[in-house]
């Protein structure tokens, strides 16, 4: 029988979450380790503001997946960031259940991220990226009892009190602060980050896709934990792509209307 193990993450098994959500095939390619020292800086930072906030799932002793969430006290939540089971030798052997199942544990106590009472509900914005057969990350917290929020499918929540209705506070828009250094080139931010893949899968392929429709544009990378004065001023974020002085809004993995965007944006 599978022994499921979950613990919650401290500077002990840091390098456990960093990198159970990367493959044995990739992770000696130099992309995918600077995305996952990038992770590992963003980890660090967290423990020391929020404390626990991430949990590992260890399978017979072997990390299987984890679970990614932090307090939002204005509108008394827990925001989960990312749930994940990589091998599907792993999948559909209580992993996933396993891991909601302790967070949901821990709402049951009085907490200090809200004044030493119970967070309302558990609230997630899922995203597209589960492989063939596997349970797509929506599918599973439906199938857990999380409610639509809205009309967007993959905004989701879960009360945690009799009645509770989940309604988001309005969020003020956040926009780039255009600099008159980004005319004529492309900037990339980079840096400490939620998810080892943002630097390889992400930012590596808008680079590539923008060196397609313009191979000799002058690309410029920025580091937030080296320069973050270069990326407070722009108003940006790690994971940003500014084309020409203006800020690219299209999904990367939406490969048409990301280039369309850049070659608008370089006209």
């Amino acid at each position: 029988m599978d022994e499921i193990a979950v613990k919650n993450v401290t500077q002990q098994n840091v390098d456990d979450l960093c990198w159970v959500c990367v493959s044995s095939e990739i992770k000696h390619d130099p992309d995918w380790i600077r995305g996952v020292a990038d992770k590992k800086k963003w980890v660090v930072e967290m423990l020391g503001k929020w404390g626990p906030f991430a949990k590992v799932a260890y399978l017979n002793g072997t990390p299987a997946g984890m679970i990614q969430y932090w307090p939002c006290a204005e509108e008394r939540v827990v925001r989960i960031d990312c749930i994940g089971v990589l091998a599907s030798n792993h999948w559909r052997r209580g992993v996933g259940t396993r891991l909601l199942g302790d967070l949901l544990e821990d709402t049951k106590k009085p907490h200090r991220w809200f004044d030493s009472k119970r967070p309302s509900a558990l609230v997630t914005s899922t995203f597209p990226g589960e492989a063939p057969g596997q349970y797509s990350a929506r599918e599973f917290f439906k199938k857990k009892g999380f409610k639509q929020i809205g009309k967007d499918p993959d905004y989701l929540y879960y009360p945690l009190q009799p009645g509770f209705v989940y309604k988001p506070v309005p969020k003020r828009e956040v926009r780039y602060m255009p600099q008159d250094e980004d005319k004529g080139k492309v900037v990339l931010v980079s840096g400490p980050d939620f998810c080892p893949v943002t630097y390889p899968y992400f930012l590596k392929r808008m680079e590539r896709y923008i060196k397609e429709v313009y191979s000799d544009v002058p690309i410029r990378w920025i580091d937030s934990s080296e320069d973050p004065g270069e990326v407070r001023k722009r108003n940006v974020s790690v994971g940003a792509c500014i084309v020409n002085g203006k800020l690219i809004k299209s999904l990367v993995l939406d490969k048409d209307n990301f280039q369309k965007e850049v070659r608008a944006a370089l006209r």
